[in-house]
């Protein structure tokens, strides 16, 4: 049966913690091997270097410093935290605006539309982490890890945004990659507290500690939360349609269809339709979403 203590954590955490030039330019080079790949539309080029970007280190430094109480340490860890995501930046920056492939890829745009469900990744994807990081053999859940949080994409993407002037693409992407940072750092914190608890330890943290992390957690998640209604409404919205098309217009081919809002517009081509039939079918959509507005 495999140990987990605070000890090994704390050991695990420590030796990452550590400024060398030789770790940043592992960084830089996974970077630019990031960039690469979103360019290009390539996933396991983009797998590739989240597998060999040292960025998860400080960031679950972060988290076991807040976990520990420990000042000196979350200081040491978001120092090195803003170090490499100011050389991540300035990396993807420089690729971006030099490369001759201007197009956003499918890579880049799915890095700009964070949801709820990035939150849920990102903090149980961390919360494997810091229980991997207290055994004394780790196995391979870090790098599966690195993966599922995709810390790289995103802030490959904020340099993209940047090269670009693209102020969709900064934000979008930069709000991603504080999801994914920030509750990566809560779950390693949450985990630490909890091994500490289970090792008979003394908990040390205030009660405005406590509160302010709450409520920063309540801030983040709010626009991700409303992102992801607006997808599954969609999803309905979307499923809905489909299944009033098959139902009610199967002898009609769609030329077009649109949802904006509350209204469905659909151009046919076919058999002209009546303005009788088009009332019915408008009170008949009603059993799925609300109103057809018009047919061509």
């Amino acid at each position: 049966m495999q140990q987990i203590s605070t000890k090994t954590l704390n050991m695990n955490v420590q030796k990452d913690l550590n400024f060398t030039w030789s770790t940043q330019a592992i960084l830089f080079c996974a970077i630019i091997i990031a960039c690469i790949g979103l360019n290009v539309d390539s996933a396991p080029v983009v797998i590739g270097a989240m597998l060999i970007s040292p960025l998860m280190a400080p960031i679950v430094g972060i988290g076991y410093g807040l976990g520990n109480s420990n000042p000196k340490l979350l200081s040491k860890a978001a120092r090195l935290f803003l170090i490499q995501v100011t050389i991540g930046i300035i990396g993807a920056t420089i690729y971006f605006f030099i490369s001759p492939l201007n197009t956003a890829s499918a890579q880049l745009l799915a890095r700009t539309e964070p949801t709820l469900w990035d939150v849920l990744i990102a903090f149980f994807g961390g919360f494997a982490g810091v229980i991997s990081s207290a055994k004394k053999d780790g196995g391979n859940v870090v790098p599966g890890v690195a993966i599922a949080t995709a810390l790289m994409p995103p802030l490959c993407t904020v340099g993209y945004g940047i090269s670009h002037l693209n102020a969709s693409f900064i934000l979008g992407a930069g709000y991603l990659f504080l999801i994914n940072a920030f509750f990566i750092a809560l779950a390693t914190a949450a985990g630490t507290i909890f091994f500490r608890i289970r090792s008979g330890e003394r908990l040390n943290a205030s009660l405005r500690q406590q509160v302010l992390i709450v409520i920063i957690s309540i801030i983040i998640v709010i626009p991700s939360s409303i992102s992801a209604y607006t997808i599954v409404h969609n999803s309905f919205v979307d499923t809905q349609l489909s299944q009033f098309i098959n139902e009610k217009l199967s002898n009609q081919y769609i030329a077009k269809q649109n949802v904006d809002g509350k209204n469905i517009q659909i151009s046919v081509i076919g058999q002209r339709l009546s303005a009788s039939q088009v009332e019915q079918l408008q009170q008949s959509l009603k059993q799925y979403h609300p109103v057809i507005t018009s047919y061509r």
